[in-house]
């Protein structure tokens, strides 16, 4: 995440937190929240396994590094960052790079801002919604 004051892990965000949008402006952390995953609960819903983007899976560095996201966020996969096409990351599973991270326990930090937004995250757009 980048952050007017720099980048920061998803796990330091807090409310308030000033993020760098793709257009260049800054869109305001409203809600932090962090969700757990136990193994009866991923069991039952396998759709709620998280989906691994592999460094460069998209091209040009992006993502810069794994990334693992829940299969609801939204993804910009065109090339570029101001040419959107956003995709669920489960509905991108089975591309090269891109697959199902099988879990026995996972942690969701999820945050939304005041506004619709769209971020870089790892060098990845993606879709924020109030």
């Amino acid at each position: 995440m980048t952050t007017s004051f720099g980048a920061l892990p998803i796990q330091a965000l807090r409310r308030r937190d000033p993020l760098r949008t793709v257009q260049g402006t800054l869109a305001t952390v409203d809600w932090v929240d962090r969700i757990q995953l136990d193994e009866g609960f991923l069991r039952a819903n396998p759709d709620a396994l998280p989906v691994r983007i592999g460094a460069g899976a998209f091209g040009g560095g992006r993502p810069e590094r794994d990334l693992i996201v829940s299969p609801h966020q939204l993804v910009n996969v065109c090339p570029g960052q101001f040419r959107q096409d956003f995709r669920r990351a489960r509905d991108l599973v089975d591309r090269p790079g891109i697959l199902r991270q099988p879990e026995m326990l996972i942690s969701y930090h999820v945050f939304h801002c005041a506004t619709p937004a769209a971020v870089i995250v790892e060098g990845l757009c993606v879709s924020v919604s109030p």
